[in-house]
């Protein structure tokens, strides 16, 4: 902050006043997740190719902090090159429905 050579902010001394602040700084969102839209009846959905695969791959950086799972970058690179048959396997049973696990 001081690099920023701007005044101080004072510590608001009142509760209401701070509970304002955090509640317009973090709103509260739903507690569920937002269901995916539904296919319409008959809709075809695309099969995911290994070509698709390997460039979505190959654009993810190596030296970038883990996402909220914890998994580094370089360990899901891996994983795509050494068996990209699972991880094809897994989108194609995902995309038709929507679903996708939390995990």
């Amino acid at each position: 902050m001081s690099r920023l050579r701007g005044p101080r902010a004072n510590t608001p001394s009142s509760l209401t006043l701070v509970r304002r602040i955090v509640a317009a700084l973090f709103p509260c969102g739903p507690d569920e997740p937002a269901l995916p839209p539904a296919l319409q009846a008959g809709a075809i959905v695309p099969a995911v190719t290994l070509e698709e695969l390997r460039r979505a791959c190959g654009r993810i950086k190596d030296h970038t902090a883990p996402g909220p799972d914890g998994v580094p970058n370089s360990a899901i690179k891996f994983a795509i090159t050494t068996h990209p048959d699972i991880f094809l396997q897994v989108y194609m049973a995902c995309l038709p429905t929507g679903v996708f696990p939390a995990c």
